[in-house]
């Protein structure tokens, strides 16, 4: 799979997902600080999806009408989740499914701690 992966998820689940396979672009080792919309435009021109944790760019697809032919995968992760916990989730989920069609997925995760 071809991903541009926002600037803010992890190394650890950019790292993972490499170890995969996946042709993995990284904004935070190659456009730091790219606006929202450049990324789309970046994803579309290089026929990558998406993955981010941030629900911004929902809103330019859905209500500004940006173009995104490759889709977006938004993970809503709580921040308690440890970051084993949540690469092993993206990384599962994303390697699960091939191809993912494009469009815009949403994929939560709930950490539940427990009783000591």
């Amino acid at each position: 799979m071809r991903i541009l992966a926002d600037e803010g998820m992890d190394r650890e689940v950019v790292d993972g997902l490499r170890s995969y396979g996946h042709d993995i672009r990284w904004v935070a080792e190659t456009n730091p600080s790219e606006e929202d919309i450049n990324l789309l435009e970046l994803g579309t021109r290089e026929q990558r999806t998406v993955m981010t944790y941030d629900t911004d760019f929902g809103r330019l697809i859905c209500r500004d009408d940006v173009p995104a032919p490759h889709g977006v995968i938004l993970f809503r992760i709580y921040n308690d989740v440890p970051k084993d916990v949540k690469t092993q989730f993206i990384v599962s989920t994303t390697t699960s499914w091939d191809p993912w069609s494009a469009g815009i997925w949403t994929v939560q995760i709930r950490h539940i701690r427990k009783a000591a």
